[in-house]
């Protein structure tokens, strides 16, 4: 088998990442033992249910009992996203019904869109961009389908959510969750130091189903994956699947890196977008040598200090920094500018008074509150490690 770029995967790492990228010779010799743990760790993963178009493809033997194993997974996630994507369906004729734009992002997406079969690029939730103006038309429309809004989490009271965070989960028993959000670059990472026009981004949408059914740009596509990896979800919850995401994506999609790498220096992310396509890079090469890593790339200070935390084994093993106090270090690592880091400090430990008084109900709070409060946040965060 081929090995990938990065030499210091694990050997089931390296057959797994050769296998779906198509980059295998004829496998002999592999036990039924290496089998499993190849499988087990595409499931750890979230990408077990491409082994089967994968192996099938590149018509490579192996064992009935593993070819049995493959083929029910496969099945299996064929009819479930099956039932996911009908439902998506009739979510999106019911937007359509109510004279609602709607642009289905992540997984409602790649899935039709860039993998071309959704047995092979699942969903777990259902996520939708809509217009602020049209959030309410929205959110009438989803639950006339019988989905229930989600309010009881503590950090992010209705009023947080409705005035910054812009979003809001639904659910309905027997089928994913659905996020509609009205902010699709979201967090307060993003809130204070990228510099991005979600309204432009909006009106360079184009047709997708139907010209109320829309889809992102491909380049915005791309910023969108890499940003949610790095930034939202640090490099944790399948990495490895937005790896091969953006893999697929970059491959059977027109991308002007150029314009990538415009947009993502006038919006401040360029760190984070190096990062995510360095790894990427790592994982999978870069044959056709379309991955603008020159142009992104930090310094090597600056390069040392990120890889640190990521690596693509690290990737491959499940790496979750998020529930870490590391989480914080590595946000201020993606930071482009020192003067990013100097603003993300002061916000974080005296956030701005909007998002301050949403966040701890002080709305029509006495000062004396307020001022409490105030000294109670940096100390909470310290406790909590979280913000």
């Amino acid at each position: 088998m081929k090995r990938t770029q990065d030499k210091t995967l694990s050997q089931d790492a390296r057959h797994l990442v050769a296998l779906l990228s198509g980059h295998t010779d004829k496998l002999g010799g592999v036990t039924d033992a290496e089998w499993n743990q190849l499988i087990n760790l595409a499931k750890k993963n979230g990408v077990s249910q491409m082994l089967y178009t994968a192996l099938k493809t590149q018509c490579i033997p192996i064992p009935s009992v593993i070819a049995e194993r493959v083929r029910t997974i496969h099945l299996s996630s064929a009819a479930y996203s099956t039932k996911m994507f009908h439902e998506l369906d009739k979510v999106l004729k019911t937007f359509e019904d109510a004279d609602i734009t709607v642009v289905p992002v992540k997984g409602a997406w790649l899935s039709e869109a860039v993998y071309s079969n959704i047995a092979l690029r699942g969903m777990s939730d259902i996520d939708l961009w809509v217009e602020k103006t049209e959030i309410e038309k929205a959110r009438n429309a989803i639950e006339s389908l019988g989905y229930v809004a989600n309010i009881s989490r503590k950090d992010r009271p209705e009023a947080l959510r409705n005035q910054i965070l812009g979003e809001i989960q639904y659910f309905k028993s027997g089928f994913p969750m659905v996020e509609l959000h009205w902010n699709i670059f979201r967090g307060e990472w993003l809130r204070h130091i990228a510099k991005i026009d979600e309204k432009i981004i909006w009106n360079r949408t184009h047709f997708y189903k139907s010209n109320k059914v829309r889809q992102l740009s491909a380049e915005d596509a791309i910023i969108h994956l890499c940003i949610h990896l790095a930034v939202n979800h640090q490099m944790s919850m399948s990495g490895l699947r937005t790896m091969i995401d953006l893999d697929v994506a970059r491959k059977n999609l027109n991308i002007d890196w150029q314009i990538v790498v415009h947009r993502a220096k006038q919006w401040h992310v360029a760190t984070s977008m190096w990062l995510v396509l360095y790894i990427l890079n790592q994982i999978f090469g870069d044959s056709k040598k379309q991955l603008p890593l020159k142009e992104l790339q930090p310094s090597l200070l600056h390069q040392w200090l990120l890889c640190l935390f990521v690596s693509p084994q690290a990737l491959c093993d499940g790496l979750d920094i998020r529930e870490s106090s590391k989480r914080f270090v590595f946000l201020f690592a993606l930071l482009d500018k020192p003067l990013d880091a100097i603003m993300l400090l002061w916000r974080t430990i005296v956030p701005d008074p909007s998002w301050f008084t949403l966040r701890y109900g002080l709305q029509n709070a006495p000062r004396w509150r307020i001022i409490m409060q105030r000294v109670w946040h940096p100390l909470r965060m310290a406790w909590y490690r979280d913000i």
